[in-house]
């Protein structure tokens, strides 16, 4: 008896002790409550969907920064767009000494009862940040948050801020199309909401034709490999998207291998250090913001708010950023390109 009861003192099976030393009780809502260490700093485990692309990098960079600010440890996990990796990443970070996760989930429903279940009862508080948890990766406004969690940082990427996207992309390439996309990965939370988003468009835009689209782990490299057949084997396609600005560039290296950059239209969400330049120069016609390194520094101040005693949001949206003229998307063009400040190479 004397052995389990030590075992459970030291966590052993499952069960986060709890800090000795000055707490601040953390409503994370379903009835749940946080002792969140107040008179020291934190450590907190980053849980990222990878590391191979120039959002996540900066995401990555956001947290540490923030971070450092406060004085705090932080542990990043790369998922390498594997579910099943970063279920266990997590599994592993719930039995160790962490006081809080942020969680940028590669599967949504897989992480719902770790992060927002099994934290909580281990006295882990978690922000979910980008990719709603809990079948929550098509909801809009308050309706991403979890309960279980502190908070929700994202809102760019939902269905309705994709249509907002693709309703831009018709205003300024009206009339017939014939299109060829470039999207993310299978089963990620943000190709599903450009997929639903796409299906809506597509069913009130009926002289719009998907002629070629391809997946990709949103890469450049990989976006160039999978474009480079669509631009040779369709001549016929008028307009070319795709949802992450990384991608975008492997679709602007293939058109320009095959002497075509220019004869056909090329549009962009994402707003990377490229994407920038590639607007200044006329080779796509617009990107939309995509604040990801303030994301993760927004997750970190959430926890730094909780810690204060504050109260904070459930839904933190435009990845902490204000929102601008009460939109879901802002669009960078030539007319404000110069002053928007990308924050992602």
């Amino acid at each position: 008896m004397k052995l389990i009861a030590c075992a459970l003192a030291l966590g052993i099976f499952g069960v986060q002790p709890l800090y000795a030393g000055e707490t601040v009780d953390v409503d994370v809502g379903g009835g749940m409550v946080v002792k969140l260490a107040k008179d020291r700093p934190l450590k907190i485990a980053f849980f990222s969907e990878g590391t191979n692309n120039s959002a996540m990098t900066a995401s990555i960079e956001g947290a540490k920064e923030a971070a450092a600010k406060h004085g705090w440890a932080i542990d990043v996990s790369d998922g390498s767009f594997d579910a099943v990796k970063q279920s266990n990443q997590i599994a592993n970070a719930l039995n160790r000494d962490y006081d809080a996760f942020i969680v940028k989930p590669l599967e949504g429903n897989t992480m719902c009862e770790p992060a927002s279940v099994t934290a909580p009862q281990r006295n882990i508080l978690v922000v979910n940040a980008v990719l709603p948890i809990c079948r929550r990766s098509g909801k809009e406004g308050e309706a991403q948050w979890s309960p279980g969690t502190l908070a929700y940082v994202g809102g760019t990427q939902t269905p309705d801020a994709f249509l907002e996207v693709l309703h831009k992309v018709r205003e300024l390439a009206p009339g017939p199309q014939k299109v060829g996309i470039l999207t993310g990965n299978d089963l990620n939370p943000i190709t599903l909401n450009f997929e639903a988003a796409l299906q809506r468009f597509l069913a009130e835009t009926p002289d719009w034709s998907v002629v070629a689209k391809a997946r990709t782990d949103w890469s450049t490299p990989v976006a160039f490999e999978k474009a480079q057949p669509i631009v040779s084997a369709h001549p016929e396609i008028t307009l070319y998207f795709s949802h992450y600005s990384n991608m975008t560039r492997g679709i602007v290296q293939a058109l320009e291998a095959a002497g075509k950059l220019g004869n056909v239209k090329v549009f962009d969400a994402g707003g990377t250090a490229w994407a920038k330049q590639a607007v200044k120069a006329g080779t796509i016609d617009f990107t939309t913001a995509l604040y990801l390194r303030s994301n993760a520094a927004a997750s970190i101040e959430a926890i730094a708010a909780a810690q204060r005693g504050e109260p904070v949001p459930r839904v933190i949206q435009n990845e902490g950023k204000p929102i601008t003229k009460g939109a879901l998307v802002q669009f960078i063009d030539s007319s404000n390109v110069d002053a928007y400040q990308p924050e992602a190479d």
